[in-house]
């Protein structure tokens, strides 16, 4: 509810001349004074209150509601605060990283930290020197990303767990560094399991027709291109074997082989003709 001044300038005006007539005639007619006196004093009442009612109405209302928001602020339920970026990781989670990490470089080795520690046990009881693992060629890139990545940990004082201070969003950039690692590793044994299974397939093949020459042309046996053939099947077969020859050039000296076996099929064939 709102009062304007203007709706009660005709009640001050009124007012006012009221208080002059009382003023006038109480000199000559006390009685009639104090009548007028009365209807003033009756009046100014009457406004006041006109103007204090509503202000008290929207005083309280505003008290009342700032009340409510003072009461609803204090008793709003405590949440957990989250942590911040600039948290400190903790040493267990340093732990965790740390045996994560050390997984990651013995598989890019084609190991595990089951098979590592067999092997350190193994030339422990014959009292040797731990021989160094042999990296898989097809590997020495992502091997020299994930020496970047420790290096990186060394500049935050990884192995000393105890003195290293990292925040969480270092610790989940070095996270996503690995697990990326990781992926890429997967995918590129997953390549490579591929080229050894049609590796194995072209050598099996070529090995097969080699016996079916033997089998099909006795002269053949007798050849010292069929001898050939036959020890560098198996010199092939033992490197391949043993990760001592990439794939690419095992599957040229497959396909070589392949070529001296057509060839040497049509030497027998001219010669019985």
């Amino acid at each position: 509810m709102k009062i304007h001044l203007a709706a009660l300038a005709p009640v001050v005006v009124v007012s006012t001349l009221t208080s002059i007539a009382a003023l006038a005639l109480s000199t000559s007619h006390p009685l009639l004074g104090i009548l007028l006196e009365t209807l003033l004093i009756g009046g100014s009442i009457c406004l006041t209150l006109i103007w204090v009612i509503p202000l008290g109405k929207a005083w309280g209302k505003t008290i009342q509601k700032r009340w409510t928001l003072m009461r609803t602020w204090l008793h709003r339920p405590k949440h957990r605060k989250k942590a911040s970026d600039n948290t400190i990781v903790s040493v267990a989670q340093l732990e965790r990283l740390y045996r994560n990490i050390q997984r990651l470089g013995l598989a890019l080795y084609g190991m595990t930290p089951e098979m590592e520690n067999a092997r350190r046990t193994h030339f422990q009881l014959l009292g040797e020197t731990f021989p160094p693992l042999v990296l898989p060629p097809q590997n020495a890139i992502l091997y020299a990303e994930f020496a970047s990545l420790i290096k990186t940990l060394t500049h935050f004082g990884f192995p000393s767990l105890e003195s290293v201070r990292l925040q969480q969003k270092d610790l989940a950039f070095i996270r996503q560094w690995g697990s990326d690692l990781e992926v890429q590793l997967q995918q590129q044994q997953q390549h490579a399991f591929e080229q050894q299974a049609a590796l194995d397939m072209a050598l099996t093949a070529v090995t097969q027709q080699h016996k079916m020459l033997g089998e099909t042309w006795a002269l053949a046996q007798h050849h010292c291109g069929y001898q050939q053939i036959q020890g560098a099947l198996c010199l092939l077969e033992t490197m391949v074997n043993d990760n001592r020859c990439q794939w690419d050039l095992a599957q040229t000296y497959v396909q070589a082989l392949q070529s001296d076996i057509e060839t040497l099929v049509k030497q027998c064939e001219q010669a019985i003709v």
